[in-house]
């Protein structure tokens, strides 16, 4: 016991207690690089299989949309919604080319209104010939008037209908954009079952996911 004592004192161990200390550590080292393999491993293959229900999803209110202008006249519907497809007001930039021409991007009024979107350009300037240029120039112009009015849609498009001084056939004119915009709006939220696969691939995500799933449900309340 004295010997050993004095081993001890005099560091005799200390190599063999860091060799142990060592072995202890690159197998905890190992173990934790595993199980970090594994758990990154699960969260992609998630987060993929989540892409890809979103990226059908997407699809499916693409195709909503295309049925829906179709439905309402379009000659091209599938021009027309993919010009739109960038916006987050695309429904109601859909429902206003609906109103103003069919969607018909060669469409010319009898004031010289032109394009899709029906947009003279002694008020706001050259009007693109392409449907995806007519698409960015009414969603800017609707924007700015939204804007004037502090958000109010129905004024907006009285405005854009009827100039500064909308009449009482240009808030009907905008009532029926709005009402137009609401039953689109149902036919793209009321998706078939890939949408509620995507909810339910969200609603499993790991933990540090807990951000996004929060995101949906909030979004899902507001649209509600």
């Amino acid at each position: 016991m004295i010997r050993a004592n004095s081993k001890i004192h005099h560091g005799y161990y200390l190599a063999f207690a860091a060799v142990v200390l060592a072995l202890f550590s690159v197998v905890e080292v190992t173990t934790e690089v595993k199980s970090a393999k594994k758990t990154h491993g699960l969260n992609s293959e998630t987060i993929k299989g989540v892409a890809a229900q979103q990226s059908a999803t997407m699809k499916t209110a693409h195709e909503q949309r295309v049925r829906f202008a179709a439905n309402h006249g379009v000659a091209d519907p599938v021009s027309l919604v993919a010009a739109v497809g960038h916006s987050p007001m695309a429904n109601l930039l859909i429902s206003v080319a609906i109103e103003e021409s069919r969607g018909n991007p060669v469409a010319v009024g009898s004031s010289g209104e032109q394009g899709a979107w029906q947009v003279k350009a002694s008020d706001w300037g050259f009007v693109p010939e392409d449907i995806y240029g007519q698409a960015v120039q009414a969603e800017r112009i609707i924007c700015g008037l939204m804007i004037h009015t502090k958000g109010n849609r129905k004024k907006a498009l009285a405005l854009y209908n009827g100039g500064t001084a909308p009449p009482g056939k240009s808030y009907r004119y905008a009532e029926r954009v709005l009402r137009r915009t609401r039953h689109l709006q149902v036919a793209v939220k009321h998706l078939p079952n890939d949408y509620n696969m995507l909810r339910q691939a969200l609603l499993k995500l790991p933990g540090n996911t807990r951000m996004l799933k929060l995101t949906y449900q909030s979004l899902e309340k507001r649209n509600a």
